[in-house]
């Protein structure tokens, strides 16, 4: 069946936010379907899923198709959003680049917490005093023991000095290991390979996490439970 549209143009941010928010829904509408079968196939209640599906024909993004044996066929109104880049704004909820940041946080403070409380339970810290020239240091280092935790949280953050091109690239390197590891996982979904959901996060910027005044050199921080390998 050929869509309402072949592309439509977004000027809701309500529409905009639902494109974001429930992708992976409205994926399943590429070809006429029951929110019931929609349901089944990503682990969902029946009813939530007929109530978004309503919620969404509302917004201009289903379509009803048909009805059959009472049953109720949706479908995408078009395959190709056009979604203009300031619809939403920034600092919106929803609005580029800061949801991200919203369930980031959370998350990872989540992660963290469980690694801590798997690999770190038992282990005491040094507060060490030195004379007038050294001020107190406080001395709390993963364990080496990583044998309790099998998804250990990880972050690595670098801060140095690099010209416009060698930044471009370094980003880009980075973020084709992520590509390779993206096509790995869709085999591993072809293959039925079990495993846990785990999130790697890419950021790169212009300059400094705090206010380092006139930096100069290299700063790294590494907070990892991977331990030593």
């Amino acid at each position: 069946m050929t869509l309402p549209y072949p592309t439509r143009r977004v000027t809701d941010p309500a529409a905009a936010r639902a494109l974001r928010q429930d992708h992976a829904f409205l994926s399943r509408f590429l070809q006429p379907h029951s929110p019931s079968d929609v349901a089944a196939q990503l682990g969902m209640a029946a009813n939530l899923a007929h109530h978004h599906a309503r919620r969404l024909t509302e917004l201009g993004l289903l379509f009803e198709e048909r009805r059959e044996g009472g049953r109720v066929y949706y479908q995408l109104t078009a395959r190709d959003f056009a979604v203009p880049s300031d619809l939403l704004q920034p600092g919106e909820a929803g609005g580029n680049g800061t949801e991200l940041l919203r369930e980031l946080g959370p998350a990872y403070e989540r992660a963290y917490l469980r690694s801590w409380a798997t690999m770190r339970a038992g282990d005491e810290g040094h507060c060490i005093f030195g004379d007038e020239a050294q001020p107190a240091a406080l001395d709390l280092q993963p364990a080496q023991d990583v044998s309790d935790e099998p998804y250990p949280t990880h972050s690595d953050t670098l801060t140095l000095r690099l010209t416009s091109e060698r930044y471009r690239q370094l980003a880009r390197d980075l973020s084709r290991l992520i590509t390779e590891a993206a096509q790995e996982g869709a085999e591993r979904l072809k293959t039925g390979e079990e495993g846990e959901p785990c999130t790697f996060v890419l950021f790169a910027l212009q300059g400094t996490l705090g206010d380092e005044g006139d930096f100069q050199g290299v700063a790294r921080a590494t907070d990892s439970f991977l331990g030593a390998e």
